[in-house]
């Protein structure tokens, strides 16, 4: 049995959980788009033909946004790996949704912008099929290599102006790294289109600097939600087999 852990609290989108007969549910797309980002990333990390094909797209490939040059990164990457196009999850049935304050937080100007109230869900449920098994000890590695990646990046836009998340932020990066399961990034943790599929542009100095010249952005998302009664970042959650 494979169950859906949520570390912290979760929005599924803008205007929150979509609903059936009355009950809201997390859509088995928000998973979908969580592991693909894990993915293009760890490819772009390992497979230095396709990060060079990426830093091309970035550098004058690509004419659009920076959330269409995101999909377009994305296309790419199923391009190389059809595989993934079996990564499919039914939507999952949630109890206790609520309403939280949230906060945004500028990570290039390292402060606070606004509060908002966002629909959010904490907790687990029970995930109807497994991973594709062939797909498992890859997208283990790809996740847990891009939750410490995004974590990282994370604190160290946030210690500045928000060092409380210190110990929330090394708590997560001990039990996501070092531990069993699919650590993820899944739901609306940013209001930034592109959210977190030009992460691994960081680590290609050419493709970060046209990023920025090209599209006006980084490969962070510049705006992330945060809980000031957590003091905790949005969205983290963990797929886990239970024994």
């Amino acid at each position: 049995m494979t169950v859906l852990i949520l570390e912290t609290i979760s929005p599924a989108a803008a205007d929150g959980y979509p609903r059936r007969g009355g009950r809201p549910y997390l859509p088995g797309s928000c998973l979908r788009q969580a592991f693909l980002q894990a993915a293009l990333a760890y490819a772009i990390r390992h497979d230095q033909a396709f990060a060079a094909e990426m830093r091309r797209l970035v550098e004058h490939g690509y004419k659009g946004d920076a959330g269409g040059l995101a999909q377009t990164m994305e296309e790419a990457l199923l391009n190389r790996q059809p595989e993934l196009k079996a990564l499919n999850f039914a939507d999952l049935n949630l109890d206790d949704v609520v309403m939280q304050p949230v906060a945004v937080y500028d990570t290039s100007r390292g402060e606070l912008l606004s509060s908002q109230e966002l629909e959010t869900f904490t907790g687990s449920v029970e995930l109807p099929a497994d991973l594709p098994p062939e797909l498992e000890t890859w997208l283990g590695a790809a996740s847990r290599s891009f939750a410490e990646a995004l974590a990282t990046a994370e604190w160290e836009a946030l210690r500045e102006g928000l060092p409380r998340t210190e110990a929330f932020y090394q708590k997560l990066k001990s039990r996501f790294v070092k531990g069993e399961g699919w650590p993820l990034r899944a739901g609306y943790w940013t209001p930034d289109p592109q959210g977190g599929r030009l992460l691994a542009l960081a680590r290609l100095e050419r493709a970060a600097g046209a990023l920025k010249k090209r599209f006006g952005v980084s490969p962070l998302p510049r705006r992330i939600f945060y809980s000031p009664s957590a003091g905790a970042s949005l969205g983290w959650l963990v797929l886990r087999r239970e024994r």
